[in-house]
């Protein structure tokens, strides 16, 4: 889907601005990654047949998602990716098809007549979970569509499990600026800084030594005097 490739993309970008790196994506523990792919097959005979086959592909795949997002719900957007697959199985399930909203179609700039595919038909009086079907107008030039909340909760969990995956810290790295002990002038250019001409003086000239005391005084007097 469209949607949920933009939106992985800007996870991407998201997460590769805030610390996050594709290395880490290796480091994941998600399970039962197997289930996937006999939902991808699922989706893809169904949509090859046609017809019943694909309603029947569409909840085999629901029912193997099912299993993958069970295993692994703890991690971030599993929770969203749920939602948004039983939502579109539901409502595929009752209609035989994705209902699509002329309004929405026509919302997006696009015409009722991109409804082309048996996995999508135009809603009408007897759709039922109409606000299910593809509803959600998005208005991208030359990619206007309509799309479902199923595939919107689809997109944002997508995302942010590719976000989490990434290692991202949410944070912007920025340097840290330096105190100013640490800095040091460059050569061979003048200083930033200059003191006033009386600063000068007192920081060039040595300190004064510490007035000799009367004790101390007498005893040089002593040392000095040849006749004691």
């Amino acid at each position: 889907m469209l949607l949920v490739l933009l939106v992985m993309v800007l996870a991407a970008g998201a997460a590769l601005a805030t610390g996050g790196r594709f290395a880490h994506l290796a480091d994941n523990t998600l399970t039962g990654v197997h289930w996937l792919a006999a939902a991808a097959i699922g989706q893809l005979l169904g949509s090859l047949f046609g017809g019943t086959a694909y309603p029947v592909g569409l909840i085999g795949s629901a029912v193997c998602i099912a299993v993958f997002l069970r295993m692994n719900l703890r991690h971030p957007g599993v929770g969203l990716l749920a939602l948004g697959f039983f939502s579109n199985a539901i409502v595929v399930a009752l209609n035989g098809a994705m209902p699509v909203s002329v309004q929405a179609l026509t919302r997006a700039g696009v015409g009722d007549a991109s409804v082309t595919d048996p996995r999508h038909e135009l809603a009408g009086a007897a759709t039922r979970l109409r606000w299910l079907g593809d509803v959600v107008p998005v208005a991208l030039p030359g990619l206007g569509q309509a799309v479902s909340p199923g595939d919107v909760l689809i997109a944002a969990g997508a995302g942010l499990l590719l976000y989490a995956g990434m290692g991202a810290s949410g944070r912007v790295s920025s340097t840290t600026a330096p105190v100013w002990d640490a800095l040091e002038p460059c050569a061979g250019t003048p200083a930033l800084l200059s003191l006033s001409p009386k600063a000068s003086r007192e920081l060039s000239s040595p300190e004064p030594s510490e007035t000799p005391g009367p004790v101390a005084s007498e005893a040089e007097a002593a040392a000095d005097d040849p006749a004691e």
